[in-house]
């Protein structure tokens, strides 16, 4: 099991719960971030983002974006993890959930909880759905 794999699952199985307090008028938030949504059609691969998830990314809401191209900002071994991950979801009209690493468009690294799940029609997947979530506080940085 490499590295990111066992971050992964050690995030997943033994992770304690955020804990939320409400900022006071001398300190900022300390809310989590919460999770953005998007979406996939598999017929034409276009993607759609809520502005939360082209915040993530630090694109401006509404630029124009592919799947192809917002593969490369997901580190090699997260990209490698989600293809996997996302083709299984598709052949068995399944879902999942990961934490991957990304390197945003100013160059930082970001760490996000990806959930997916599968809309499908006559028992075919027909799309890729789910939430985007900022988690790099909890993984340390």
């Amino acid at each position: 099991m490499s590295l990111h794999q066992e971050r992964h699952w050690i995030r997943q199985a033994c992770a304690p719960a955020a804990v939320l307090t409400l900022p006071t008028d001398e300190e900022p938030s300390t809310l989590p971030a919460l999770p953005a949504a998007w979406q996939c059609d598999l017929a034409s691969e276009k993607l759609s983002w809520s502005t939360g998830v082209f915040d993530l990314f630090g694109l401006p809401s509404g630029s124009t974006i592919d799947r192809r191209s917002t593969l490369e900002f997901y580190v090699p071994e997260s990209r490698r993890l989600l293809e996997r991950l996302r083709t299984e979801a598709l052949e068995t009209c399944g879902s999942f959930t990961f934490e991957a690493q990304i390197r945003r468009v100013d160059g930082g690294l970001r760490w996000m909880r990806l959930n997916a799940d599968v809309q499908k029609r006559n028992g075919r997947a027909v799309m890729l759905y789910g939430t985007k979530q900022d988690i790099t506080a909890e993984m340390g940085g």
